[in-house]
């Protein structure tokens, strides 16, 4: 069920970012960002203007918070494309406080670097900077700075060498490390700039790497491959399974059973459950909006999401209950036709019947037909 739809955007929404303790979010497009309360939709900060025009499903934007929610990293193309870029503002004053620039950005909620910022810089064979680890063969060097908030003073830490793809942990405790002509992801600790987990994966190339918001698991998405694998930090298991999620928005919540993929397929919700026994979708939404679905961002428990879409709108829905809810035959899905004013009927269309049902909305039991 819907519980708001927040409308502060006039392009697609290309990325949603809770605050840490889950009380407000950011919701970023190509031309400007806003800070939400999670309870009711408002802005609180915003609309803070990013750039003069929009580029069309940029999926290097996104924002994340500082731990104390004072400020959000927002990055963003330059007006060039040549490179990449990041603003730090401030909430409360809707202000800049300054720019960096870097392939990848995280705050670093953990250890002795709490309350800096970690960022990935890309250098090639000669030591110039590139754009972005896609820019040429030669462009597999990776430089990790770390920033105080609130001015330009950076240290370089350490360097890798053989990158792919990389990815921070939310928490900002590690960097992901997929190795180019290596069936091999690494950790490293931005603590002490060490490798502290080793995942050795099938052949294949990685196109993505995804944390959950408690950073305590860590997924690979392959190119032209059906062929996924999610790794436990804690026990480095590995789940291998199939499933296409290539080039959609997806995200992750993990618990000690198993872990929960919110998957969005055009303008709905998937909730497939993955465990090392097996791997199911267990709900299905009906449609949430006419256009496409191009973000999505559970709470940490996974009861509710914020979603994304073209048409420039947020929407968060309530789905507590999806993790008692039984496998989903999708042949037998009801579609959902509309909710009573009250929200506590929903009227449903069989697929394979003529007859049109109402539901109860909190038991999901048939009230009438």
């Amino acid at each position: 069920m819907n519980i708001f739809v927040a409308e502060h955007h006039k392009d697609s929404v290309q990325c949603i970012v809770r605050s840490p303790d889950d009380k407000t979010f950011v919701s970023v497009s190509a031309i400007t960002s806003c800070v939400c309360d999670s309870e009711t939709g408002h802005c609180i900060s915003g609309p803070l203007q990013l750039c003069g025009r929009s580029y069309a499903m940029d999926r290097q934007i996104y924002g994340c918070f500082s731990f104390d929610r004072k400020y959000i990293l927002v990055r963003s193309r330059r007006e060039d494309l040549s490179s990449r870029r990041a603003v730090v503002w401030d909430i409360a004053r809707g202000e800049k406080v300054f720019r960096i620039e870097g392939f990848d950005f995280v705050f670093i909620h953990y250890g002795r670097h709490e309350g800096r910022i970690a960022s990935v810089h890309c250098i090639d064979e000669d030591g110039s900077s590139v754009a972005s680890i896609d820019e040429g063969p030669h462009s597999t060097r990776i430089l990790i700075k770390l920033w105080d908030i609130g001015n330009d003073i950076s240290n370089r830490p350490f360097e890798v060498t053989g990158v792919a793809v990389t990815q921070f942990s939310p928490d900002g405790q590690y960097l992901a490390v997929g190795r180019e002509f290596e069936n091999v992801v690494e950790l490293w600790n931005l603590e002490d700039g060490k490798i502290t987990h080793r995942f050795l994966h099938p052949p294949g190339n990685i196109s993505s790497l995804h944390f959950p918001p408690t950073s305590d698991c860590l997924m690979a998405v392959f190119e032209e491959s059906r062929h996924q694998c999610l790794w436990r930090l804690d026990t480095q298991e590995m789940i291998s399974f199939d499933l296409d999620v290539q080039r959609i928005p997806l995200a992750i919540i993990h618990s000690p059973n198993a872990s929960h993929l919110f998957i969005a397929r055009y303008n709905t919700v998937k909730i497939w459950e993955v465990s090392m026994s097996s791997s199911n979708m267990i709900f299905k939404t009906g449609p949430l909006t006419t256009s496409s679905i191009t973000s999505i961002c559970p709470s940490r428990d996974g009861h509710r999401v914020l979603v994304g879409s073209k048409d420039g709108t947020v929407r968060m829905l309530n789905m507590e209950d999806f993790g008692s809810t039984q496998p989903v035959d999708v042949a037998d899905t009801p579609k959902i036709i509309a909710f009573s004013p009250s929200g506590k009927t929903v009227a449903t269309k069989p697929r394979q019947s003529a007859c049109m049902g109402l539901r109860d909305t909190t038991t999901w039991e048939l009230v009438g037909c």
